[in-house]
């Protein structure tokens, strides 16, 4: 019985795969063979000509074209104008730089201890240690005692102001405004519901 069920099963799967498996297979292996074929054709045809081009042409040619002489120009011409520059131009020039920033320094530093320094001391003594007692002493007593002042006025202007006006209209407003509102409000209902039923 499991051999006749295994052989019924073989017996429908054989064709599928003669009928699918195979052909799918054969194509791929096709593929496979024309693509090799392909890239030893493009080898052959095209990576060979195109290396020996580069080896025996281009890669001399431009050996001879370019990298000699730029070599040369390099060697001959680029290396010694440097060097002069830098022995004959700016060795030099920069020895007279740094001379001349030393000497700028040293004149510098002696007009500020000799110069700078004094006339600060002076106008320390004679405007600074003034001003700064100046302001101890009477300026800022004043200005503290006239924000004080000012202080205290604007809260005895408010207690004011609230006595005066913010009190006596908020009594308007709830005795006479609201009442009298309230009034002009019932009257209009009234004649309202009279005139329109």
């Amino acid at each position: 019985m499991g051999q006749e069920s295994q052989g019924c099963l073989v017996a429908v799967v054989r064709p599928v795969v003669v009928a699918v498996v195979v052909p799918v297979r054969l194509l791929w292996e096709l593929a496979v063979l024309v693509g090799r074929g392909l890239w030893w054709l493009l080898e052959r045809v095209v990576g060979r000509p195109l290396d020996l081009l580069w080896r025996y042409v281009l890669a001399p040619l431009g050996n001879w074209l370019i990298v000699i002489p730029l070599r040369w120009l390099l060697r001959w011409v680029v290396v010694p104008l440097a060097q002069w520059l830098w022995r004959y131009v700016l060795a030099p020039l920069g020895r007279v730089l740094r001379a001349v920033a030393v000497r700028v320094a040293k004149v510098v530093r002696r007009l500020w201890h000799r110069v700078a320094v004094p006339i600060g001391r002076v106008l320390y003594h004679l405007l600074w240690v003034p001003l700064r007692w100046l302001w101890r002493t009477l300026l800022f007593p004043v200005l503290r005692a006239l924000w004080l002042a000012f202080l205290w006025s604007w809260r005895i202007g408010g207690r004011i102001w609230r006595f005066t006006v913010v009190r006596p209209c908020r009594w308007v407003r709830r005795e006479v405004w609201w009442p009298v509102r309230a009034e002009i409000r019932r009257v209009a209902r009234e004649v309202r519901r009279t005139l329109l039923g």
